[in-house]
């Protein structure tokens, strides 16, 4: 019973210094950049957003090759853990996704027929859409270990509720209005992954 907390414990900490390069918030900060952006551009041009969900695993996994396994070696994972993060984090996305849907866009075509959560959400689409972001940000530090998520949670909080006050939005769901929040909150993250990326060269020298 020793031995599984052990290597349940060893695992947790090779996890954590798996990300401690800071390439997770550049990819991930850079997306939601991305998504920030490419909301201000014509609508023919918006389904280009299904590109650099897979074009950013392929470049994430070789920046991976390049920065993090020459430093600190290839990590591998019992199939048990990674079994369980890839279950639990594509959980917490599709059920994300299907509440944010769900909230914002049901029945809103008929407005008269919308029941009165779907109007309080669309109110506070702001508020809403920060939560869920806070939430995904929660969830996912807790599977992967990763603490400084929980501050991209907060910060999430802070940013879209910002939004809610000084971007006009009650009662308008509006992409542009969702769009400068996932900007500011990629930039910080690029900038922050930027750093710790920077710190993580310095620290770790690349094994010959």
């Amino acid at each position: 019973m020793s031995d599984e907390i052990d290597l349940k414990e060893m695992e947790r900490r090779a996890l954590t210094a798996y990300h401690e390069d800071g390439l997770l918030d550049i990819f991930w900060g850079g997306y939601l950049l991305f998504l920030g952006l490419v909301v201000f551009t014509p609508m023919e041009y918006r389904l280009i957003v299904v590109m650099p969900t897979a074009l950013g695993i392929l470049l994430y996994d070789r920046a991976k090759k390049r920065v993090t396994y020459p430093r600190l070696g290839y990590v591998k994972f019992t199939k048990e853990m990674e079994a369980r993060v890839l279950r639990d984090t594509i959980i917490v996305i599709f059920v994300a996704w299907f509440v944010t849907l769900a909230g914002l866009f049901t029945n809103m075509g008929v407005p008269e027929r919308a029941s009165w959560l779907v109007l309080f959400l669309n109110r506070y689409n702001l508020l809403f859409q920060g939560g869920v972001l806070a939430l995904i940000f929660l969830m996912l530090g807790r599977i992967m270990s990763i603490s400084r998520l929980y501050h991209y949670s907060v910060i999430s909080l802070l940013v879209f509720s910002a939004g809610y006050f000084y971007l006009d939005s009650p009662y308008i769901v509006s992409l542009q209005n969702l769009g400068v929040p996932c900007a500011i909150i990629g930039l910080i993250m690029v900038g922050i992954g930027a750093s710790r990326l920077q710190r993580f060269i310095g620290k770790y020298s690349k094994e010959v």
